[in-house]
């Protein structure tokens, strides 16, 4: 049923629900652009759990870290990631019994999990799994039972994971034995003791000199190669530094590897790659400008325009203040033009009144030119009337 307040409206359907309409067309005659994207973005999906797991209980071994771009023989490493549990052996090393033992230690758990969730898979039929999750249960609780660790003892251990560090504390023990054998000698006791260890150094003054003067006729050597390829001025080392913006001449002889290392073939294969769609698309951009050609009127008004813009832009700054002053000064202005209209009437009025007056001194000016023509009438007559009773008199 409408609303009563449409009842006295013509055009209304009574009977029929309402209808509301709109300017959008069905979803059939629609049309929408699609664009089809000239290089695909290929998305790689990762996962968070895969990548968690792949670095869980790992730490980084940082000791012979060197991410300097130096030169030199050496060979340059990075971080070192190292399980916590149980640590890798390479191909040509052996591993140690405790490296073993920890091995087993991940195997056990690792066969546990398979176990597990392979049982968990096959809850419904019948397991034929050989080993059940019990047995290796119990395997791995002897494993933890063994305590490796603690039978060996701690000079064992370290024995067996540092070699070389226990060959030096051992050493360091004959000698702190030695030196306390020799402190317990009486100084009257011959020294031909032949279970001591004996030191015995031997300098030979003439090849150390010799040594020497080789190393500074080798230094001379490449001072003199210096020399001959920059020369005795500083012209050549000083374009050197300029054109490189480099101080010294070992930071120049690293920038200059590294731009030669850029020159590599696989980056160059990329680098050439690169300008060959640079330079497509520059040849593009040059087809384009030569197939839209500007008028130069209409480049005369966007220039004319621009520069008015441009000049007004300290009036724009100022045009806020202005409308705010405006928008103050409207009631002053409303009343403004109330007393203009005002003005207008009381001149128009007074224009009327100045007519009015002008009329009226046309009429005094006309009534006394009447009323001085009508006095000498009446003087001529008065003169006339007594000139008669004169003459009447002298009858």
């Amino acid at each position: 049923m409408a609303d009563p307040k449409y009842a006295d409206l013509p055009g209304i359907a009574y009977d029929e629900p309402d209808v509301y309409e709109i300017n959008d067309l069905p979803e059939s005659e629609q049309t929408a652009d699609f664009y089809e994207e000239e290089d695909p973005v290929e998305r790689i999906h990762i996962s968070t759990d895969d990548a968690f797991n792949k670095f869980k209980d790992k730490f980084l071994h940082a000791e012979n870290v060197d991410f300097s771009s130096r030169i030199g023989k050496r060979i340059r490493t990075g971080y070192d990631a190292v399980t916590g549990d149980w640590e890798l052996v390479g191909s040509d090393q052996k591993e140690t019994p405790i490296q073993k033992y920890h091995r087993l230690q991940c195997e056990m758990k690792e066969l546990l999990e398979e176990v597990n969730n392979i049982q968990k898979e096959n809850e419904d039929e019948d397991p034929n799994c050989l080993v059940s999750s019990h047995k290796v249960e119990l395997a791995l609780k002897q494993l933890a039972d063994l305590k490796l660790m603690e039978s060996l003892g701690e000079e064992v251990v370290s024995k067996i994971s540092n070699p070389q560090g226990s060959q030096i504390k051992k050493l360091f023990s004959q000698l702190e034995q030695f030196k306390a054998n020799i402190n317990e000698k009486p100084e009257s006791e011959p020294q031909g003791d032949e279970s001591g260890i004996v030191y015995q150094f031997s300098y030979r003054p003439e090849q150390g000199r010799l040594e020497q003067s080789s190393r500074l006729a080798d230094l001379e050597a490449r001072l003199h190669k210096l020399e001959t390829v920059l020369g005795a001025s500083s012209e050549k080392l000083s374009r050197l530094t300029t054109a490189t913006s480099k101080g010294s001449l070992l930071e120049v002889a690293e920038h200059l590897s590294a731009t030669a290392s850029l020159l590599d073939s696989s980056q160059l294969d990329h680098i050439e790659g690169r300008l060959g769609a640079l330079s497509q698309k520059l040849e593009a951009i040059t087809e384009k400008k030569t197939q839209v050609l500007q008028d130069e009127e209409q480049d005369k008004k966007v220039l004319e325009l621009y520069e008015l813009f441009k000049n007004a832009e300290g009036v724009i700054k100022l045009l806020p203040q202005t409308i705010m002053r405006l928008k103050a000064l409207e009631e002053l202005h409303n009343k403004a033009t109330d007393t203009m209209k005002d003005l207008t009437q009381i001149e128009v009025t007074q224009a009327e009144m100045n007519g009015n007056v002008q009329n009226n001194k046309m009429l005094l000016q006309g009534v006394q030119e009447s009323f001085a023509m009508s006095l000498n009438e009446i003087n001529s007559t008065v003169v006339s009337l007594d000139a008669r009773i004169k003459a009447l008199k002298k009858k």
